[in-house]
C-alpha cells in the first residue's frame, strides 16, 4: 500500500481467512492449496474491492471518493462506533474524511495532517477506522486539497475567493494575500463589500404594494390582493401584504426554468444548520420538516433567455436589483410530500445580505389536488396554478429590518399529480457579491 507521507493513512484491518492467517506450505497434490493459488490469483487479476468504514470518532463524518480535484461525496458516516453500508470500489481508489455536511477535514492531532486512505490489492474485503483521535485541524489557514495550488494558480482566488479562501487558504496566501479573509468577521461585513445600501426604507413595502395593485402597468400580470393592511383593494383579509399576479409567467419560460433544473438535478431537499466554523461554513443538513426536492438554478441555467426574462420581469416589478436575489430554487413534490409550517426569514438575522424581504414564488403547473401554499397563521390557502406568482414579504412596513411573525407558511402535500414551482427570494442587501464570498453560509 502505497502511504504518502504528507497524510495520515487510517488504520488498516485486514480481513483475514478462516485459517486464522497461518502461513501454508504447498505440496504436491494438494488440492485445498491449489484452490487458495487460484482464489488469490483471480484477487491480483480483479481490480474491485469492498471496504467498509468504521468511524470512532465523536464526529459524523462524510467520506468523499478523491478526484484529483475536490472529491465527491458518496457515505455519511455515523460516529462513535458508526458503521454504515459497504462501498463497491477498486484497488487503488482513494478517500477522504470530513466534518459531516462541511468540507473541514479530519485530522490526525499529532501531525494536523488530513486522514486519506487508500484501497490496496490484497483482500477482497478491506476495513478503514476513523481514530477516536480524529478531530479538525488546529490551522486556520491551510489547504484541504492537494490540487489547491493548481486552482490558485489559474486565479480561481479572485474569481470564486469565499469557496477558495475556506478550502484553499494556503494557496489564496501565497497567491492573493488572501489569508487573513479566512476570519469570516473580517471578510464579511457590507463596508468591505461596498453592500450598504437597503432595497426597503419605511413605507416602501406598502408603496409597491399598492402600486401592483392599481397602476395600469401591472393590469397585465393580472394582479389579484388576497390579504392587505386594512382589507384594502378588495382584499378578503385584513393583514400583511399578500398578491398574486395570476399571468406572470408563459409557458417557454416555465419550459426553462424546468429545463434548467436539469443542469443542477433535482436532490433531496436541504436546510443550512448552524455556523460551525469560524470560517462562516454552516452545515447543510437533510431537511426532516419538507420532503420535495430542489434544484438551483445556477451558471448554465440563470443564463437561459426564458430564465433571465422572469428575472429581469421581476426586477422591473419590484424595482429591487438582481444582486439582492438569491438564485432561482425550482421545486418538485410528488405525492405525499410537503414543506411544513416555515418562515422564509428569522427573528434574529445575522447575515450580511439581510432578512429575506420578498418571496416570488411561480407555480410551472397545474395541481390535480393538493400542493396548496398555506398562510397558517391567517386561514389563506393559495391553490397553485400554472403562470401564477404569488409574493408576499417577509419584513414589516414600518421596520424592514425586523420579520413579520405573521407569514409563516406551508406547502400542503400533494394529493394527486406532481407539483413543480421556482422561487427568488429577495434581501435587503446585496446576496450574490456576499455569497461570492462565503458570506451566506452556502458557498455556492
Amino acid at each position: 500500500m502505497n502511504i504518502r507521507p504528507s497524510f495520515l493513512l487510517l488504520s488498516l484491518v485486514l480481513l483475514v481467512s478462516t485459517l486464522g492467517g497461518v502461513a501454508q506450505t504447498c505440496a504436491n497434490g494438494d488440492d485445498t492449496c491449489t484452490a487458495n493459488e487460484d482464489t488469490q490469483n483471480q484477487q491480483a487479476a480483479d481490480p474491485r474491492r469492498t471496504i467498509t468504514i468504521d468511524n470512532l470518532s465523536k464526529y459524523r463524518a462524510d467520506i468523499h471518493y478523491d478526484d484529483g480535484r475536490f472529491g465527491k461525496i458518496i457515505q455519511t458516516v455515523p460516529s462513535k462506533g458508526g458503521s454504515p453500508n459497504p462501498i463497491s470500489t477498486f484497488v487503488g481508489h482513494r478517500f477522504f474524511v470530513t466534518m459531516h455536511g462541511v468540507r473541514e477535514g479530519l485530522v490526525d492531532p499529532t501531525t494536523d495532517e488530513q486522514i486519506f486512505f487508500t484501497v490496496g490489492g490484497d483482500e477482497l474485503n478491506d476495513k478503514f477506522i476513523i481514530p477516536k483521535e480524529a478531530t479538525t485541524s488546529k490551522t486556520r489557514c491551510k489547504d484541504r486539497y492537494p490540487v489547491c495550488k493548481k486552482e490558485a494558480a489559474r486565479g480561481e482566488c479572485t474569481n470564486n475567493p469565499g469557496w477558495m479562501i475556506v478550502n484553499c487558504c494556503q494557496s489564496c496566501e501565497e497567491k492573493e494575500g488572501y489569508g487573513h479573509l479566512i476570519d469570516s468577521e473580517v471578510r464579511c461585513t457590507r463596508e468591505r463589500l461596498n453592500a450598504t445600501k437597503a432595497a426597503f426604507d419605511v413605507g416602501s413595502l406598502d408603496a409597491l404594494f399598492t402600486r401592483w395593485a392599481t397602476e395600469e402597468a401591472f393590469v397585465q400580470y393580472e394582479p389579484n390582493v388576497i390579504s392587505s393592511p386594512g382589507k384594502t383593494h378588495g382584499a378578503e383579509h385584513d393583514g400583511p401584504w399578500i398578491l398574486t399576479f395570476d399571468s406572470f409567467v408563459d409557458d417557454e419560460e416555465i419550459e426553462a426554468l424546468l429545463k434548467g433544473a436539469e443542469y443542477g438535478g433535482f436532490e433531496r431537499s436541504t436546510d443550512q444548520g448552524n455556523i460551525i466554523a469560524s470560517s462562516g461554513e454552516k452545515e447543510k443538513v437533510v431537511s426532516t420538516s419538507r420532503t420535495s426536492s430542489n434544484a438551483w438554478c445556477r451558471r448554465e441555467c440563470e443564463i437561459m433567455p426564458g430564465v433571465k426574462r422572469v428575472s429581469n420581469r421581476i426586477e422591473e416589478i419590484t424595482g429591487i436589483p438582481q444582486g439582492n436575489y438569491e438564485s432561482f430554487q425550482i421545486l418538485k413534490y410528488e405525492v405525499g410530500e410537503f414543506y411544513r409550517r416555515h418562515h422564509d426569514s428569522s427573528g434574529k438575522n445575522k447575515n450580511m445580505s439581510g432578512h429575506r424581504i420578498l418571496t416570488v414564488f411561480l407555480y410551472l403547473n397545474d395541481v390535480e389536488e393538493g400542493g396548496e401554499t398555506a398562510f397558517t397563521d391567517l386561514g389563506i390557502s393559495v391553490k397553485p396554478k400554472k403562470g401564477r406568482a404569488l409574493i408576499w414579504p417577509s419584513v414589516l412596513n414600518d421596520d424592514p429590518d425586523s420579520w413579520d411573525s405573521r407569514t409563516y407558511h406551508e406547502a400542503r402535500a400533494v394529493v394527486k399529480g406532481t407539483k413543480y414551482a421556482a422561487n427568488h427570494w429577495i434581501h435587503q442587501y446585496d446576496f450574490r457579491n456576499a455569497n461570492v464570498w462565503g458570506c451566506s453560509g452556502s458557498f455556492a
